[in-house]
């Protein structure tokens, strides 16, 4: 579930949001868990009241949710596993970091939620967990407030150009950082699904990011389903679209 953001701050929300996510991201990597999808937990809170009830919408037995405090570059995360079926906690954690320790909590919590629901890790999938998107906190605050942006609203160029401004910069911190480009090249795609008459140049735009996002990191899934998108709606490139699509499914079964 979304996770709080502790403190009142709603300047710092859009780090809630991002840290949620990449939790999410690394769990949907993991083949033996199915994971229901950021865009269908945003219409709960995290804490409900009604928890049995929200399992049943989603189709799961387990409901992980937590909240985030962020404090100059002092983090501290509370995540909590919990069955939704009896109500119960498997486990829960509080973790004390700076900013540049986040990526290891994000991965310890993937890694005890899969140790607790008993799943049984490749060893490209525990590799996956502990891999950091990027090394530059400037960079990975500049992808959270992009993410953050998109969630806000999915459906204005206001809103893709802006999170791409986000995205580009943390590019210009970090031109290695894959994810943010393959973020830019869905804002690009997309604006040719919801902007009429979408930009010029969009297409091209969002081919480039995704073509830079595969060969930064090929074993991203997130990076081949970007270029398959364009692939598929741009290229016309049947055969290409399929192979990116199902690599981006291998490397993310979720």
């Amino acid at each position: 579930l979304p996770f709080t953001s502790v403190g009142g701050d709603t300047a710092n929300a859009y780090f809630a949001e991002g840290i949620q996510d990449e939790i999410l991201t690394r769990l949907a990597k993991i083949g033996d868990l199915k994971v229901i999808s950021r865009t269908s937990t945003l219409r709960y809170k995290s804490n409900p009241e009604n928890l049995v009830e929200i399992a049943k919408q989603l189709g799961v037995a387990h409901i992980l949710e937590g909240s985030v405090q962020k404090s100059g570059d002092r983090v501290r995360i509370n995540v909590q596993l919990i069955n939704a079926q009896t109500d119960t906690h498997l486990w829960a954690e509080t973790y004390d970091r700076t900013l540049t320790d986040v990526f290891a909590v994000e991965s310890e919590v993937a890694q005890r939620v899969a140790d607790s629901l008993r799943a049984q890790l490749t060893g490209r999938e525990k590799a996956t967990l502990t891999t950091k998107p990027t090394e530059n906190a400037a960079a990975y605050d500049a992808y959270l407030r992009g993410l953050a942006v998109v969630a806000s609203n999915r459906e204005s160029i206001e809103a893709f150009t802006s999170a791409a401004d986000f995205f580009d910069a943390a590019i210009r911190l970090d031109p290695k950082f894959a994810l943010a480009y393959a973020e830019v090249a869905d804002c690009y795609a997309l604006l040719n699904w919801y902007v009429e008459p979408p930009p010029p140049e969009a297409w091209e735009k969002a081919k480039r990011a995704a073509l830079l996002a595969v060969e930064s990191d090929p074993d991203l899934g997130e990076a081949h389903s970007s270029l398959g998108f364009v692939r598929l709606h741009y290229d016309r490139d049947w055969e290409d679209a399929e192979r990116q699509l199902r690599t981006a499914i291998q490397l993310k079964p979720g």
